[in-house]
């Protein structure tokens, strides 16, 4: 059966509380993957900056998980932040929208009836319609079966009800049959119903406000008016064992099942304005909600204009996934080369900047006290690894990486990178030349390059490109420890050898340690 999660309408404003099983990404995330194939090229968040900004436990932070369209559209939206005023401004009216209570609380109950099998999204492949007609003539033919062994019993005395008992039996094993191999699509069809009667339901609102949103979806719901006649395919819920034993022997959900998936193949587009209007109106509910969870948000101002200055304001900017994060002002006009000790702040700052950026383009939402920047592109290399089966070492991992950034910056769009420890997987002297060559050439194609490096040499070689950022560290009693504060200049203090004696290394390894680095750094020899 059709399966629907109940989610309660008071439950908005509070932290999401929605299981994730394995594959479960896979399907959710099948309607971005669905336009990006047919949009190939169009700007959007690679798979690259997605992982390094741990943007799946982002989403799960924001998504309420009331519909498959609603998880689906958030997670697009969140993949392609808006690069235009108009795609924007949408976004945040919709947002706006949600967040009044009577608006919100007509389309939530509508949105809540949808489902959440997430297997069962309009992106779903339907097989193909050869089998289609067979089945359906399968179907047609089995139960006409059924009213012709009744009519022929007057005719056939006592044998006329081995007939009927025979056919009974063929019809509940097909239809058994049938159902279990059909299962996703039966599931998916089902669902592009609830859409159309979702919609449906939204005309009878007659909320002005709603109606607006839903324009196309009101008209492309006008060119699919069988559907709402057919109904559904596979009832969620039968009330009592009777009907349920009489769809069994009649198969008449199955020829139901087959009409519906014909009307859906030919109107697949249709379906999909449904959806994307539908989940956009859930997506947004979920955005209103997170922003009530958080303890400050703001809504940013941007800056659309491809001429404007590549610069980043914020005040008080945090990580949306920190419980208690540490807040620092983003005040970059110029690329910024941000050095410390190790654990003192500096992969978090990067990741917060980004998210700032990505979030006040995606969600019209971003968590600090206020947010003004232009429009950019965002790109990160951050937490690359091995690729075994490609062969790739981590070297060359990074170099692709950095390589898909300069290719980025071709097309003259802002662009917006965040590089945390530039070339680390190669020997020290060709890292400062290559990575100061490599920050050097992204300035000057033009992007706002935040970079994180422990290679101090970097910050005397890109002085004159690049701002000098960096955090500290205090040791007390022992204990080492961090302030998290974002500091101008270039960190004068070390401490990875520091944490080797506060773990309980041999003091006279410390020691040599700290006199072999003293050397080299008034020699430049290793002795």
């Amino acid at each position: 059966m059709f399966f629907r999660r109940r989610v309660p309408l008071n439950a908005f404003g509070q932290k999401p509380d929605v299981e994730y099983y394995h594959g479960d990404m896979a399907y959710i995330r099948s309607r971005y993957d669905a336009w990006e194939k047919a949009n190939p090229g169009a700007p959007s968040i690679d798979d690259v900056t997605w992982n390094d900004l741990d943007m799946d436990r982002v989403f799960r932070r924001i998504n309420r998980g009331v519909s498959v369209s609603g998880e689906q559209l958030l997670y697009h939206m969140l993949r392609t932040p808006a690069l235009d005023e108009k795609t924007w401004t949408e976004r945040r009216r919709l947002v706006a929208l949600m967040e009044d209570e009577t608006a919100r609380a007509g389309a939530s109950g509508i949105l809540a009836r949808l489902g959440c099998v997430r297997r069962a999204g309009p992106c779903v492949p339907l097989g193909p319609q050869n089998g289609g007609t067979a089945r359906l003539l399968l179907c047609a033919a089995l139960a006409l079966l059924l009213p012709a062994s009744v009519l022929l019993a007057s005719f056939l005395g006592e044998t006329a009800v081995l007939a009927i008992l025979g056919v009974v039996i063929v019809n509940s094993m097909t239809h058994e049959f049938l159902k279990r191999r059909l299962a996703g699509e039966l599931d998916a069809v089902n669902y592009m119903v609830s859409l159309a009667r979702a919609t449906r339901r939204f005309q009878k609102l007659r909320d002005a406000r709603l109606d607006a949103c839903l324009a196309p979806a009101y008209e492309a719901l006008g060119r699919m008016g069988a559907v709402l006649r057919i109904g559904m395919a596979a009832p969620a819920e039968i009330d009592g064992n009777l009907p349920d034993l009489l769809l069994t022997v009649t198969l008449l959900d199955l020829i139901a099942f087959e009409r519906l998936k014909r009307i859906f193949l030919t109107r697949h587009e249709d379906v999909l304005i449904l959806h994307d209007a539908l989940g956009s109106l859930d997506a947004a509910v979920s955005i209103a909600s997170w922003r009530r969870t958080v303890p400050e948000w703001t809504e940013p101002v941007l800056d659309f204009d491809p001429d404007a200055p590549r610069a980043v304001r914020a005040e008080a900017a945090v990580h949306p996934l920190l419980d208690h994060p540490v807040p620092n002002d983003l005040c970059i006009a110029r690329p910024q080369l941000i050095t410390g000790s190790n654990a003192s702040g500096k992969s978090t700052y990067l990741r917060t900047a980004a998210l700032c950026v990505l979030l006040a383009q995606s969600v019209c939402t971003c968590p600090a006290r206020s947010y003004r920047a232009p429009v950019f592109r965002l790109f990160t290399s951050m937490t690359l690894s091995d690729d075994l089966l490609a062969g790739e070492s981590y070297y060359v991992a990074e170099m692709h990486a950095l390589k898909r950034i300069l290719d980025a910056l071709n097309d003259g769009a802002p662009v917006l990178c965040a590089v945390d420890e530039v070339l680390r997987g190669t020997n020290t002297v060709e890292r400062i030349a290559a990575s100061s060559q490599i920050l050097d050439a992204l300035d000057r194609a033009g992007a706002l390059c935040l970079a994180a490096t422990h290679d101090i040499e970097l910050c005397d070689l890109l002085g004159e490109r690049y701002e000098n950022m960096h955090f500290e560290e205090r040791i007390e009693e022992g204990r080492m420890l961090f302030d998290y504060r974002i500091r101008p200049g270039k960190a004068t203090t070390r401490n990875a050898i520091n944490l080797l004696e506060l773990i309980g290394l041999d003091g006279r390894l410390i020691r040599d340690a700290h006199a072999r680095a003293e050397r080299y750094l008034e020699t430049g020899l290793w002795t």
